[in-house]
């Protein structure tokens, strides 16, 4: 689906973003991908989807080149942007003018889930909020029958009912065969959604199957036992720990503890993983 091959970008000789970034995601995935600001989550968006050009290494989508911007890529690839510039006509005249590019576009499913959104498709989207915009954009996403849908910091400007029912609407209509990127720094708008997660810092980074980690490391309330803790917080007066090794029971990690661990201590994250951070 995506392949990473020593990618580096950078905007000049100065101001590198990445360099040696190595991922190979699969079909069917649903990965957040997280990360500080300024790491190059937008960018790498932008680097899939074909919108920047890589300064070294290889990318390959669907087998086909981003760089190409052929047809049948951006048929079958479908990008929300953080920052999302609308036409002034109504949501209804855009989705008809919109769908026919997408061989695979289902309006009735599209206009269900902008129901389930609240959104008025007779209004006019330059005169939507934020979170309408975005709502109307996801949905539109969703529906385009894509195999590669992108997703930045698509919970921005999102209430706190809106980010829940993104949670519903993702998880009840990702098709087997569709691979979902979301970037975001809202960590826990992604908890119940992602199967995956690929953690980003200044210089590499990593793709994690949450199914596979509770094997390699364990998550601790209150005493660790002797283990050396990867990484510890205070979370309603108890103490939370990431350590080395799978439990005797093992729980499901918490993602924002994970991401705390990873950037606060990378190297004996990606030990305790068996992880090469050579990259």
């Amino acid at each position: 689906m995506i392949q990473l091959t020593q990618l580096g970008f950078h905007y000049n000789a100065k101001t590198r973003v990445f360099k040696g970034l190595n991922l190979d995601i699969s079909e069917g995935r649903c990965v957040g991908v997280l990360g500080a600001n300024g790491v190059g989550k937008t960018t790498l968006l932008k680097l899939i989807s074909g919108l920047a050009q890589p300064s070294e290494g290889d990318i390959k989508v669907l087998g086909m080149t981003p760089r190409e911007r052929s047809t049948a890529l951006y048929q079958q690839l479908f990008l929300v942007p953080e920052e999302i510039d609308l036409p002034p006509i109504s949501g209804s005249a855009f989705l008809k003018q919109f769908s026919v590019f997408y061989p695979h576009f289902d309006m009735a499913l599209c206009q269900s889930m902008l129901s389930k959104f609240d959104v008025d498709a007779s209004k006019v989207l330059t005169e939507m909020s934020l979170g309408q915009k975005k709502k109307f954009m996801v949905a539109v996403a969703l529906s385009s029958g894509c195999k590669l849908i992108l997703m930045d910091e698509p919970t921005n400007g999102l209430d706190i009912p809106s980010k829940a029912r993104f949670r519903d609407i993702v998880v009840a209509h990702q098709a087997d065969d569709q691979t979902v990127l979301i970037c975001t720094h809202q960590v826990k708008d992604l908890e119940a959604i992602i199967d995956s997660v690929v953690l980003m810092n200044d210089s590499s980074a990593h793709w994690f199957d949450l199914g596979e980690l509770p094997n390699k490391i364990s998550q601790v309330v209150g005493s660790t036992n002797g283990a050396e803790a990867l990484h510890t917080e205070t979370r309603l007066g108890s103490q939370v720990s990431l350590v080395p090794g799978a439990s005797s029971q093992p729980t499901d990690i918490d993602l924002e503890l994970l991401f705390n661990t990873f950037h606060n201590n990378y190297g004996g994250l990606m030990s305790a993983i068996n992880e090469d951070i050579s990259r």
